[in-house]
C-alpha cells in the first residue's frame, strides 16, 4: 500500500512539473516573441523617424525659401516680382514660390507607430520612447493638419486673390509661413531627439 502512495505521489509530482516546466516554457516564448515583435516595431519607428526627418527638412529648405521672398516683396514695395504679382487677377502661387511645384512635396508618415498602437506593441517599449514617441507625432499632426493646411485654406479664400489687398495678403503669409517654418524646426529637433532615445537602449 505504501509503496502505491509513493509510486501516486511521484507520478503525479511529475505531471504538475511537467505542466509548470510547460508554462515556463511557453511563458519564455511568448516573452521572447514579444520582445523580437517590440524591436521590429521599434525598427519600423526609426526607419520612419529618419525619412520624416529627411521630408520635414525639404520642406524647410523650401519654406524658408519662399518667406524669404515674401519678406523681400514686403520691403521693397518697387520688387520686380511684386509688380509680377500685380499683373494677374488673382495671387499667382508660381510666382510668389519661383515655380509651379506644390508647397509641400512627400507628406510625412505615422504608419509604424499607429500600428504599434493599434497592436500594443508599444506596452514593451520603455516609457521614455513612448513619451518622445508621443511628443514628436503629435507635433508632427498638428504641422500637417493644422497649420499646413490653415496655410493652404488660406490660399484658397476670395480675400487673398483680391490683389488690390495685396501687401496684406502677403503680410498673412509672411506670419504663416514664420509659423509653419517655426514648428518645422520644432519636429526636425523632436526627430532628432527620439532618435537619441533609441540609440541609449
Amino acid at each position: 500500500m505504501k509503496l502505491n502512495v509513493k509510486k501516486y505521489l511521484g507520478e503525479c509530482f511529475l505531471i504538475v512539473f511537467s505542466v509548470l516546466f510547460a508554462l515556463f516554457i511557453n511563458k519564455a516564448f511568448d516573452n521572447y516573441q514579444m520582445a523580437k515583435q517590440a524591436e521590429i516595431a521599434k525598427d519600423s519607428i526609426k526607419k520612419e523617424l529618419i525619412q520624416n526627418q529627411v521630408i520635414i527638412n525639404q520642406w524647410l529648405e523650401r519654406h524658408i525659401e519662399i518667406s524669404n521672398r515674401i519678406s523681400y516683396m514686403i520691403e521693397n514695395p518697387n520688387d520686380s516680382l511684386k509688380t509680377e504679382l500685380k499683373k494677374y487677377n488673382y495671387l499667382n502661387f508660381a510666382v510668389l514660390t519661383n515655380d509651379s511645384k506644390s508647397i509641400v512635396g512627400d507628406l510625412p508618415s505615422n504608419t509604424a507607430w499607429e500600428s504599434a498602437k493599434t497592436t500594443g506593441i508599444i506596452s514593451e517599449f520603455e516609457y521614455e520612447i513612448i513619451k518622445r514617441l508621443t511628443k514628436v507625432y503629435d507635433i508632427q499632426s498638428i504641422l500637417i493638419n493644422k497649420t499646413l493646411m490653415s496655410l493652404l485654406d488660406s490660399f484658397y479664400d476670395n480675400d487673398t486673390h483680391n490683389i488690390d489687398k495685396l501687401d496684406n495678403t502677403l503680410t498673412q503669409f509672411q506670419l504663416r509661413f514664420w509659423d509653419l517654418t517655426g514648428q518645422e524646426r520644432s519636429v526636425i529637433f523632436l526627430y532628432n531627439e527620439a532618435l537619441k532615445e533609441f540609440e541609449r537602449e
